[in-house]
C-alpha cells in the first residue's frame, strides 16, 4: 500500500524555471529517495519535473498560497552507485527560493522571539513558530548522510530530493502531514518539545500548544464534511527530543473533490507556522532573516488521490555543492522564554547535524 497513473491536481501558477528545464539533454534532472518510518527498504529513483500534485513524489513549498506543488515522475529505479557524485551536479543557482545568505544569531532570534510574543498580547489561544538556519561552507555525502540518518532515526521519515526548483535537501521527519490509504485519512497533531527520556508530566505550555494543532487539523477536517477520530496524546522521541502526539484519521467518503485545495488548509499546520495561520504567516515573513522556501512544507510519494503519503519538510537540511543550511524551529506561545527556545532550537538542530557526513577534501 506504499505505492507510488497520472493523476493530476489542479494547480495555478506557471513556473519559468521548470519550463528551461524541461529541454535540458541530461540523463535526468531530478532525483529522490526516501524511507518510511519503522522500514528497512531505502526506495531511489530519478526523473523528470513537473507542476503540480502528479504520480511521483510530490514536493511542496511551506506557502502553497504563493507557489504550487511540483513532482518528479517518470520515475525510474537507481541506486546510490549511480548517483554517488550527484552532489557535483546539485546548482541551486536555478532554485525558486534563494539560499539563505547567513546564520541566524542569538541576538537575531532571541529579538524575533520577544516581538513575537509581544505581538500575541497574552492570548493563549495564539503561536507563532520562530525558526532559524545554520549556515555552513561543506560539502554532504548524500549517501552516507541518508544511511546514517536511516540508523539513528528509525521510526522517522527518511528523504532525500534535489530539482532545479527546490534545489537539494536531506532530512529526517517525525511529522505525517498526511496518508491516505485506500480512502482512509491518517495525520498527526504533533507540538510540544523537551528533551528526550524526560521525567514527569508535561508542563501546561507544551499541552496548550499541542492541543491548538489537534483541534486545528480536526476543524480542518470537518470543515470537508470529515468526522475525526483522535487517539490519546502521548509521548512521541524524535532524535534528541520528544514531542506530544495525537493521531487522526477519517474516512474521506469521496469528500475530497480538491486535494490541492484540502491541503492549502491543512498545510502549514499551527505546528509549522501558527495560529491564525495568515497573521503568523505574515509575522514570519517580516521577522525572519530568511526565506524558508520548502522548510515547513511536505514531501512524499503520490500514486493517486486515494493512495499518497506525504509528510512534514521538518529536521531537514538544504544543500548544494559546497554548502549546506539546517532549519529549526520553535513554538511561540505567551508563556515561552526567548532563551529556553533557543536551547531548544539548538537541540534540535544537533541531533541531524551531528548525523551529517562530508566528502573529504584532498
Amino acid at each position: 500500500n506504499r505505492e507510488t497513473s497520472s493523476a493530476p491536481v489542479s494547480q495555478e501558477t506557471s513556473y519559468t524555471t521548470l519550463r528551461q528545464t524541461q529541454s535540458d539533454s541530461v540523463m535526468f534532472n531530478s532525483f529522490c529517495a526516501y524511507r518510511f518510518p519503522d522500514e528497512n527498504k531505502i526506495q531511489l529513483f530519478k526523473g523528470n519535473l513537473t507542476e503540480g500534485i502528479c504520480e511521483g513524489f510530490v514536493i511542496a513549498p511551506f506557502d502553497l498560497s504563493e507557489h504550487n506543488p511540483v513532482s518528479i515522475v517518470s520515475l525510474q529505479e537507481c541506486d546510490w552507485s549511480e548517483l554517488s557524485g550527484i552532489i557535483q551536479f546539485c546548482d541551486d543557482s536555478a532554485s525558486l527560493f534563494e539560499f539563505p545568505h547567513e546564520s541566524t544569531t542569538r541576538k537575531q532570534h532571541k529579538k524575533e522571539v520577544e516581538s513575537i510574543i509581544e505581538e500575541l498580547d497574552g492570548n493563549p489561544e495564539k503561536k507563532t513558530i520562530a525558526a532559524k538556519v545554520i549556515l555552513r561552507n561543506q560539502s554532504i555525502d548524500l549517501p552516507k548522510t541518508f544511511v546514517r540518518l536511516c540508523k539513528e532515526f528509525p521510526s522517522s521519515f527518511i528523504f532525500a530530493f534535489h530539482t532545479p526548483v527546490t534545489g537539494g535537501w536531506i532530512g529526517a521527519s517525525p511529522e505525517l502531514l498526511l496518508d491516505c490509504d485506500q480512502g482512509i485519512l491518517h495525520t498527526y497533531a504533533l507540538a510540544g518539545t523537551r528533551p528526550a527520556d524526560s521525567e514527569g508530566d508535561w508542563d501546561k505550555k507544551n499541552i496548550n500548544e499541542q492541543r491548538i494543532v489537534e483541534r486545528y487539523i480536526s476543524r480542518c477536517f470537518e470543515k470537508w464534511g470529515l468526522k475525526p477520530e483522535c487517539s490519546p496524546t502521548a509521548t512521541c522521541k524524535a532524535g534528541k527530543v520528544e514531542h506530544l502526539l495525537t493521531r487522526i484519521c477519517a474516512d474521506t467518503s469521496e469528500r475530497i473533490t480538491d486535494l490541492l485545495l484540502f491541503l492549502k488548509d491543512l498545510s502549514p499546520t499551527p505546528a509549522l507556522c501558527g495560529l491564525p495561520k495568515e497573521e503568523s504567516k505574515e509575522r514570519i515573513n517580516r521577522l525572519e532573516n530568511f526565506n524558508r522556501g520548502y522548510y515547513g512544507g511536505f514531501c512524499g510519494p503520490f500514486k493517486s488521490p486515494s493512495r499518497f503519503s506525504f509528510y512534514v519538510n521538518l529536521r531537514s537540511v538544504r544543500f548544494d555543492k559546497t554548502r549546506w543550511c539546517m532549519f529549526a524551529g520553535g513554538g511561540i506561545t505567551p508563556a515561552s522564554d526567548p532563551d529556553a527556545e533557543w536551547i531548544e532550537t539548538e537541540r534540535k538542530a544537533a541531533g541531524i547535524i551531528k548525523n551529517l557526513q562530508f566528502v573529504s577534501q584532498l
